[in-house]
């Protein structure tokens, strides 16, 4: 029987890459996952959940935010959402803040619906006195879902959604339409033991611990270094490799046209984390790769979180970005962290006191998020100052207060 695991979003792609995360450990069944993204006619939204969904294999299917994620459950049922396939007989349907908490989460619905009577597999069903269906993390069978009858006006606002799930004092129409056809609405299991949990319903429980105990980190913990390099030894490799955060790619640009020791190097390290990228000569420090490669990062690495801008000869001590993503934690307002000293070759190997100040600061210790680095962009192809520029720059969008500073010595500058 074709089983379909639905999540519903609207414009959070992290939230996305840690539901494809706990997907790629699942047990799934024969199931297949697909993202619904309600949009909003947002063209550059798009082409990041399309890039990155199409790197993972996953059906991705863009559709007008109208409705919300019941106007989406209403076109399923209605076999009327382009490009969604109308041969499934099990659906389970989620947004993308009820996160999976067990690896067997599709045979613990299937196994439960397809017990006899039963019309849907629920998390927890509300204890008021009127019963209803949370229109998130349930299960039901196609026969049935052609059954639900909607509301007559669109489902384009939230009160539409609230009437037809049930919030206050109002029916649940989805809960009574399944009970008038003589089925059964049962619980997959309380909410301190679901096997989905609503991170945004349930408040007043944290099973994140859990979650991550079960399924590692987050999946939006992905840091991707660019790096232009001329025939010399990556140095760079050595430190990455030895990072105890695992989730990064290294994008190597090289731009010697003959044959390099680069290549060698790449190649003997066999590291599908390391992207080896030949381009022709380009003069001004490198430059030019940098501000071509955060043109392209959407497409070079479409599931990266963060960037940092390095040099092929720079060094990161083995907790650098396990110290520099705290720092993100820390400070969740913060666009770009950077550590608060490092080594410099420049001057005698001493350490450099950081701070936001031309000279005092190098890109290769500065983390920013992927979304505004692309933004921003490197806008300085001739000049030693070309780090300071892209520092600037975000300063000048998101002010001075963008910036967290961690303290550590965490970096050595060649």
């Amino acid at each position: 029987m074709k089983t379909i695991v639905t999540v519903v979003v609207y414009n959070r792609l992290n939230n996305i890459k840690t539901w494809v995360n706990c997907w790629q450990q699942c047990n799934k069944e024969d199931a297949e996952l697909i993202i619904v993204h309600n949009f909003y006619n947002d063209e550059s939204e798009l082409k990041k959940f399309k890039d990155y969904c199409n790197s993972k294999n996953i059906r991705y299917i863009p559709r007008s935010a109208k409705g919300f994620d019941i106007g989406a459950m209403q076109d399923v049922f209605k076999e009327r959402l382009e490009g969604f396939p109308n041969d499934w007989e099990n659906l389970i349907w989620c947004t993308d803040d009820v996160l999976p908490m067990s690896k067997d989460f599709v045979s613990l619905f299937i196994g439960k619906l397809n017990l006899p009577g039963v019309g849907v597999i629920c998390m927890e069903i509300s204890p008021s006195v009127v019963m209803h269906i949370r229109t998130t993390g349930f299960a039901i069978k196609k026969e049935i879902s052609k059954k639900i009858i909607f509301p007559a006006d669109p489902v384009t606002t939230k009160d539409h959604c609230y009437a037809f799930e049930h919030r206050g004092n109002r029916n649940g129409i989805f809960y009574n339409q399944i009970k008038a056809l003589g089925l059964q609405v049962v619980q997959v299991a309380n909410a301190e033991n679901s096997p989905l949990y609503d991170t945004g319903y349930w408040k007043r429980l944290d099973r994140q611990a859990e979650h991550e105990k079960v399924f590692g980190g987050k999946a939006g913990d992905k840091v991707v270094f660019i790096c232009p390099i001329y025939d010399a030894y990556p140095q760079i490799i050595s430190s990455l490799i030895c990072q105890t955060h695992t989730n990064w790619e290294l994008l190597l640009i090289d731009d010697n046209p003959g044959t390099t020791i680069t290549k060698s190097v790449v190649d003997a390290t066999n590291d599908k984390r390391i992207n080896y990228i030949k381009r022709k000569r380009e003069a001004n420090y490198g430059h030019p790769h940098r501000q071509w490669a955060l043109k392209e990062l959407y497409t070079l690495c479409p599931d990266a979180d963060y960037v940092l801008i390095s040099n092929a000869d720079n060094y990161y001590v083995p907790t650098f970005l396990e110290y520099m993503l705290e720092g993100f934690r820390l400070n969740p307002l913060a666009k770009a962290v950077y550590c608060d000293a490092m080594v410099h070759s420049y001057i005698k190997w001493g350490i450099l006191q950081c701070r936001l100040e031309r000279g005092f600061l190098d890109c290769g210790g500065v983390m920013v998020k992927v979304t505004v680095a692309c933004e921003t962009g490197w806008n300085d192809i001739e000049s030693h100052s070309a780090d300071w520029i892209y520092f600037s720059d975000i300063i000048k969008q998101y002010g001075m207060k963008s910036f967290a500073k961690i303290s550590g010595c965490l970096f050595t500058h060649n």
